[in-house]
């Protein structure tokens, strides 16, 4: 299923060549019957209380860490919360303001990406 996932998030970026955001995607993976719902989240290494997106599937989010980390895909990108807000779903946490306070409380870290590496210069 993991795999399923990663061509799909991968077709979605090719199609629409822009930043897509979590709630794109779930709502792309319903609609195909993919199971997307879980227990797992994904955060910023430096900071576990910064979340990216939060109630995935196993498989959703180790597709989204090997999209960007081992597949060198796509780029997770800084995009306003209204992003989410225009896309009907956001994290029911605040929004972290600067990623290199240490919160000591959940926050939300809204991104969306794009097709690219994100270890190549200028990225």
């Amino acid at each position: 299923m993991k795999e399923r996932i990663k061509e799909i998030i991968i077709e979605l970026l090719t199609q629409r060549n822009d930043k897509v955001s979590f709630a794109e995607i779930e709502r792309i993976l319903e609609q195909k019957g993919i199971r997307y719902q879980g227990d797992h989240s994904i955060h910023m290494p430096s900071n576990k209380n910064v979340k990216l997106w939060v109630g995935m599937s196993e498989d959703f989010c180790k597709a989204v860490v090997e999209l960007m980390f081992k597949d060198c895909t796509i780029i997770p990108r800084n995009v306003p919360s209204t992003l989410y807000i225009f896309d009907g779903k956001i994290p029911d946490y605040p929004v972290a303001e600067n990623l290199h306070h240490m919160y000591e409380t959940e926050r939300w870290f809204p991104i969306a990406f794009s097709l690219g590496n994100l270890y190549e210069e200028g990225n």
